[in-house]
């Protein structure tokens, strides 16, 4: 009998919900069993702890108490990374060693989408989930909310919110119980934050109907459980649970309170007096740069990217920092005789005040450290996790690969006793200089590294010490035997019972000094610099209009004003003296601001108007820069002329800081270029420049350059022949045959283009051209002579007008016929079916997504840059490394014996070879420090920089990077003009700064060639080896020059001697 509702066979409806349900879980289970295969097989490389089939290690941390303990054992067994499962189907890699850490944060990556996305209910994407060109975005725009300009009155306000916890203590402590710490310095932190941050007053450290600290505290807490029970990792089953209500309603509460916070900003912003006076502000505190933030098409952020950020920051700037703050008191609760030193220290600062001044923070050098070894020891943010986007491969040769989730235990890490000695004491002096100097970069990570740091970590660290100094001026603290401290990781590193110290008061002298007076001398310090220079302008630009109508000039015009043409004449020189004024003016102003902007950096002295042009010829160029660079340790400005100075950088670590952010070229020199070379890839700047280097990338593909070893080596055995033909000649000029040999090779491998250059004695034109063209340019920045109108004029500008039309000439009858070959559907179907096109083949074959290829501008600029860089640096490479394997025939030898044991009877070399060139590599590489081909590359900053001393350039400011010093450094290189190949053994680079050698620059604008580079100048060596024996011709001594690339003046001169 059927079952009928409304004319429905139920018992049917009721089959094929249940068969439908059936293959929804079978077809989820074949997912999770795949998934599961996946991940065993990323981290098949790593051994960890056993896991159960169905729980993995989640039975193990049932007690959130034991969790860090157990952790540590597993740890100090699996060294480096081990494996975490939660469930049988979530796995992370727990990274536990610093190298292994550098590689992962020196990259880009996301964070991961298992344990962040849990967060973004409560926070949203602000900064912290936030990945990508938003998160880049989001980035600039707040960076400057912690500007040092910014973050110096708010000392004031953290001492006054200090002290208001300090008096409630004061009161509590009257019955000699114990104080639990951590919900007082929580409030104190939110009433911090919300004062500094958000310059709200919300008393919520004496507001007892505050929900916002307790609601934080249970989401932190249901986070980490989430993460920890494998079903609430699905959204729905956790949303209809228990917890799920929970979380949804304590997220309420937190956006209430954010809510709020914006809203009574927002209403005080409507006030025209206070919305003017908040733009006039140079620098904007946090929430109003995010109310006033605009967009290029005048929108502000949306009402969810606005309550993102505040959320997030509300969270991680008060609840991070007191966890800091707490676990700082009790260690130093523990240690008396540290907390002692740290007092003597601070009263010695302080003397009578009661308070702390942002000129203290600095001179507190004992208790700094011990607040960096408390955040050692108990750092706020135990663990940080990001998602591969690419694979990566360890220090040890081990990889994961794209996809997978990495976490780096910065508690584990910051107690690895492979790192810390006696990782487990409180020892305060592992962070002295003479300490901190022999340590790992990321053996200490309390605020994360790379350029996903924490972006607050000044804050937090000028807060701990305000809040250290005072309360340690008013209290000596002392441990509760009775309640020791549970750790627990939830998000932040917390106690599970609570922080209870005992507080004792201490009795101070009153304080004479008020502490309100520096803030007020600040601002009156800003208004001074940014409101005199314009009413100085002002003053000046009055007095040259008028000035004109004063005495005969104006009596001339008047008494001659029936003669127009001499009307004009007069009026004319009168705007023209207004002109030159006005420039003279501007030019003022813009000094000033350099040297301003220079000042933390001494230099040599300088002319007022040449700058240090008049001390510095082509001849000694490079010598009189080292010099300096010695004179003037890392950094030093150069002046070229009156008001274009670059912070010439001569240091490996002031280099790393530039050539790690995309900072963009500097329109000087690289600008005087592109009359030359076009807008290539050495030009190009922002997205389009990205999209450039992306495009043209596989071509240096390592199954496209092994193609191109055979093709090398017939170039070079064309010059060798050349060379053994014309024994006539007493002694070789290197620089002309290898740059048409280097010429021959980048047209056969890049172009597939044959010129016989090097055999047709009216070919060396284009050589000629780009020798002619770098000599005109670095005359042209030596002169002073910049302004295209002027210089254009001259004999210099016309002789380099002329030089580009020959190298244009050259490079278009190159892409002309390379053009008329594709033509053909037989070559251009066989071009399209290659694996890996050519780097002319890219050019021509590129369409965009509109099927739009490259214009003929473009696609001339990037064949003009890549035939200039592709062989003219590599020829300047080249003969370099010849002359000096003449100078050091023992060196010489042994690179021709390791040369014939690899090739054997053979007389040409193969791709296989090259990476069996050991010795001949490290001669190459000491030939490229002594003799880079490019001695120096600029850039302009396009945002503010500080170096690793402290010392910081505005953005605008141009630096340039001294290749040459910087392989020269005495500081970097011992004895650093000898000759040693042993330099770039692989122990000796193993302990070498990652900056202190950049033939080929460094970081997102590094050379896309060098390999390609590399691999011609093993090629060129060991057939030239193989040939003949080098020796130098003393009488011709080559003379250093940079023009564009590394030259000899006098060319290089090397004896050749056939070897039978």
């Amino acid at each position: 009998m059927k079952l009928l509702w409304l004319g429905v066979d139920v018992s049917r409806v009721v089959h094929l919900a249940a068969v439908f349900c059936l293959t929804y879980v079978l077809l989820k289970a074949i997912q999770l069993y795949r998934r599961r295969r996946e991940l065993l097989r990323a981290l098949a490389d790593f051994p960890g702890h056993p896991t159960h089939w169905l729980l993995g290690h989640v039975q193990e941390f049932l007690k959130e108490e034991e969790m860090l303990d157990k952790a540590e054992i597993w740890a100090q067994k699996y060294l480096y990374a081990h494996p975490i499962w939660f469930g049988s189907f979530s796995a992370f890699l727990v990274i536990t060693d610093p190298d292994y850490a550098k590689a992962l944060l020196s990259r880009g990556d996301p964070k991961d989408n298992i344990s962040y996305k849990y967060l973004v209910p409560w926070i949203g994407n602000g900064l912290l989930t936030l990945h990508g060109p938003k998160w880049h975005q989001h980035r600039r725009l707040l960076t400057p909310g912690f500007h040092y300009d910014i973050l110096k009155p708010y000392v004031a306000l953290m001492a006054e919110s200090t002290i208001v916890m300090l008096d409630k203590w004061e009161q509590l402590i009257t019955d000699g119980k114990p104080v639990e710490l951590f919900e007082h310095v929580s409030l104190m932190t939110l009433d911090s934050i919300l004062k500094c941050a958000f310059s709200c007053h919300s008393n919520c450290q004496t507001d007892r109907k505050n929900t916002y600290i307790q609601a934080v505290y249970d989401m932190c807490q249901m986070v980490h459980q989430r993460l920890r029970i494998f079903p609430y990792h699905n959204d729905i089953i956790y949303w209809l649970s228990p917890h799920g209500f929970r979380f949804r309603k304590y997220c309420q509460l937190a956006h209430d309170h954010t809510d709020k916070v914006i809203r009574e900003r927002k209403e005080t912003l409507k006030d025209e007096q206070e919305f003017e006076k908040i733009q006039k502000k140079r620098h904007l505190d946090f929430l109003d740069i995010l109310l006033c933030a605009k967009d290029e098409n005048g929108a502000g952020l949306s009402d969810e990217d606005l309550r993102a950020e505040v959320d997030t920051f509300m969270f991680e700037g008060h609840d991070t920092t007191a966890s800091g703050i707490s676990w700082l008191f009790y260690c130093l609760a523990l240690h008396p005789e540290h907390q002692a030193r740290c007092r003597e220290e601070i009263q010695g600062i302080l003397g009578q005040r009661e308070t702390l001044q942002w000129e203290d923070l600095g001179k507190m050098t004992y208790s700094t450290m011990c607040i960096k070894e408390s955040l050692r020891l108990y750092p706020p943010v135990p663990g940080v996790s990001r998602q591969l986007s690419k694979p990566i491969t360890f220090p040890d040769g081990r990889t994961l690969p794209e996809g997978s989730v990495a976490a780096i235990s910065i508690y584990l890490m910051h107690r690895n006793p492979a790192v810390w000695k006696d990782p487990s004491v409180f020892d305060p002096l592992r962070f002295s200089p003479e300490n901190v100097s022999g340590r790992h970069s990321h053996a200490f990570l309390p605020f994360s590294a790379g350029m996903r740091n924490c972006i607050g970590q000044q804050f937090a660290m000028n807060e701990m010490k305000v809040a250290l100094a005072l309360t340690l001026l008013r209290f000596q603290l002392s441990p509760d035997p009775a309640k020791p401290p549970y750790k627990i990781p939830q998000i932040i590193l917390r106690s599970k019972n609570g922080i209870h110290l005992y507080l004792k008061k201490i009795q101070i002298a009153d304080s004479t000094t008020s502490s309100g007076s520096a803030p007020a001398e600040q601002e009156g310090e800003i208004f001074t610099c940014t409101e005199l220079p314009i009413r100085s302008r002002k003053n000046r630009g009055e007095g040259s209009v008028s000035h004109p109508r004063h005495g005969s000039s104006m009596a001339s015009l008047l008494n001659n004003i029936a003669r127009p043409s001499f009307i004009i004449l007069q009026l004319s020189v009168v705007l023209g003296i207004v002109f030159v004024l006005l420039k003279v003016a501007q030019f003022y102003q813009k000094r000033k601001e350099l040297i301003k902007a220079l000042e933390a950096f001494p230099g040599p002295p300088k002319h007022w108007l040449y700058g240090h042009n008049h001390l510095i010829t082509s001849e000694n160029i490079l010598n009189q820069l080292l010099l300096w660079g010695d004179k003037y340790p890392y950094a030093f400005p150069r002046w070229f002329g009156p008001v274009l100075p670059a912070l010439i950088i001569n240091n490996p670590d002031y280099a790393k800081v530039i050539v790690n952010q995309t900072e963009h070229k500097p329109s000087l020199p690289y600008k005087l270029l592109t009359p030359w070379i076009g807008e290539g890839l050495l030009i190009l700047e922002g997205a389009k420049w990205f999209q450039h280097r992306k495009l043209l990338t596989p071509a240096f593909h390592y199954d496209v350059l092994k193609s191109y070893v055979t093709l090398m080596s017939d170039s070079v055995k064309v010059m060798l022949d050349k060379w053994e033909k014309n024994t006539e000649r007493k002694s070789v000029e290197l620089f002309q045959d290898v740059s048409l040999m280097t010429l021959d090779s980048i047209l056969k491998c890049a172009f597939s283009y044959n010129a016989n250059c090097q055999t047709e004695s009216n070919s060396n034109y284009y050589i000629r051209a780009v020798y002619d063209l770098s000599y005109l340019l670095s005359n042209r920045i030596q002169k002073f002579s910049y302004k295209d109108v002027f210089y254009n004029l001259t004999r210099k500008g016309r002789e380099f007008q002329d030089a580009c039309k020959r190298a244009h000439t050259h490079t278009d009858k190159v892409i002309k016929e390379r053009k008329m070959l594709l033509s053909s559907e037989k070559e251009y179907d066989k071009i399209q079916k290659k694996k890996h096109l050519d780097f002319l083949d890219i050019l021509l074959c590129t369409k965009d997504a509109n099927g739009v290829g490259l214009s003929d501008e473009e696609l001339r600029a990037e064949v003009d840059t890549f035939m200039f860089e592709g062989h003219d640096t590599t020829a300047s490479g080249i003969s370099w490394l010849l002359y000096c394997m003449s100078l050091y025939p023992e060196y010489q030898q042994r690179c021709r014996e390791e040369i014939r044991g690899i090739l054997g009877d053979r007389d040409t070399v193969e791709w296989e070879d090259l990476g069996k060139m050991t010795y001949t590599t490290m001669c190459i590489k000491e030939s490229l420090r002594l003799f880079p081909p490019v001695p120096s590359v600029s850039r302009r900053l396009h945002k503010p920089v500080t170096f690793p001393d402290g010392r910081s350039l505005p953005a605008g400011c141009q630096v340039a990077l001294n290749i040459l010093a910087i392989h020269r450094n005495r500081d970097v290189w011992e004895d650093p003009e000898v000759y040693d190949p042993l330099r770039f053994s692989p122990e000796n680079s193993a302990q070498r700064h990652s900056h202190a050698f950049m033939p080929f620059s460094a970081g997102s604008r590094n050379c896309i060639g060098q390999q390609f580079a590399m691999n011609e100048m093993k090629v060129a060596l060991a057939l030239t080896l193989l040939r003949f024996e080098l020796c130098p011709d003393p009488s011709n001594p080559p003379a250093l020059t940079p023009q564009l690339i590394l030259r000899s003046s006098r060319g290089v001169h090397v004896h050749l001697q056939k070897i039978h």
